[in-house]
């Protein structure tokens, strides 16, 4: 009965929070395969990590006391955080609510990693311990790495690109929380109270300011994208900005490409506001079904981009802004037609 409460402990509290996140993504931003790829990610970091650890530890170099203290916490929390940053690079991230969820999953894999270790080396019956790693070093894993995203992102966000230097804010911020509890200059108790307090409040208030962004940007961009998407359809397009501006292009492109430039348009803005309407029927409670003809869509927007190459694409420009939420958008809605 010991050991099972020591497991319980330890690795249960950190998967339940992780969960009770869900019921808040009311617009369903997380896919299922992501979740489990960022956890399995997160357990293997713990591996290589515990590795590296027993064999520095073991030449001699540092004892073990100082690698806690001021080894682990920039080696971990960096590692974590790769994850976080390739989700952000590839456009697997949207918002600032997805970069919370799918990066407490990482670190969340990386503490029940770090914890089973622990429960197969350590035969301490004191359950005051596995409280401590249960609920404050493996919150604190999920925790730091959680807001290493929502910090990375928001970053991002402002300054319009996703470089190396928006993440080092929020890796800062990991590296010195995980720091200051390793180095017991509060009571591991008292650290494990503090974050069980305040994480839970900081990831519901981002949770709320997320969802107004992507409301904002699902009102405010399907309006333009739909009335663009119907002059393009009904050929109406001589009279409007769109037309006048492909005018201009009329001696610089072929007029076989001039049309591929049109039809990658239209399919750009058709794709969209799919995209969004798929996000709209989540949030209401609708399941979308798989669409078989968005595979299709997507292999002759490819041939038209082959087509119109690179130089077609940056004279759309002005009418196809692709912002980074545009881009993520669409991945989620390419991987959707896969089921």
């Amino acid at each position: 009965m010991s050991e099972l409460v020591r497991v319980v402990l330890s690795l249960v509290p950190v998967f339940l929070f992780l969960v009770a996140l869900f019921p808040l993504d009311s617009f369903k931003l997380v896919r299922a395969a992501n979740l489990v790829r960022a956890i399995a990610a997160g357990a293997a970091i713990a591996v290589v990590c515990l590795l590296f650890a027993r064999t520095l530890i073991g030449s001699g170099l540092v004892n073990a006391t100082t690698y806690i203290r001021f080894i682990a916490p920039p080696l971990e929390e960096t590692a974590k955080g790769l994850v976080v940053l390739y989700l952000i690079r590839t456009k697997r991230v949207g918002f600032m609510v997805d970069a919370a969820i799918l990066g407490f999953a990482a670190g969340s894999g990386f503490a029940a990693a770090e914890n089973l270790y622990y429960l197969s080396a350590v035969s301490d019956a004191n359950l005051l311990l596995w409280v401590v790693r249960g609920f404050g070093t493996a919150l604190l894993h999920g925790g730091a790495t959680a807001i290493l995203g929502i910090v990375s992102k928001l970053l991002a966000e402002m300054r319009g690109r996703e470089n190396l230097f928006v993440f080092l804010p929020g890796l800062a911020f990991a590296v010195v929380s995980h720091v200051l509890f390793n180095s017991f200059y509060l009571s591991p108790v008292v650290f494990t109270l503090v974050l069980v307090s305040t994480f839970p409040v900081l990831i519901f208030a981002v949770f709320a300011r997320s969802e107004r962004l992507l409301r904002d940007w699902l009102e405010v961009g399907l309006g333009s994208d739909v009335d663009l998407l119907e002059m393009l359809r009904s050929g109406e397009v001589k009279d409007t900005r769109v037309g006048g501006y492909v005018r201009t292009l009329r001696d610089k492109f072929p007029g076989e490409v001039l049309a591929d430039m049109l039809c990658y348009l239209q399919m750009s803005v058709e794709l969209k506001i799919k995209a969004k309407g798929r996000l709209l029927m989540q949030e209401a409670g609708f399941a979308p079904n798989p669409d078989p003809m968005i595979g299709d869509l997507f292999r002759e927007l490819s041939f038209l981009e082959r087509s119109i190459g690179t130089t077609g694409k940056l004279a759309l420009g002005p009418f196809l802004r692709w912002s980074t939420r545009d881009l993520w958008g669409l991945r989620m809605l390419k991987a959707s037609a896969s089921g």
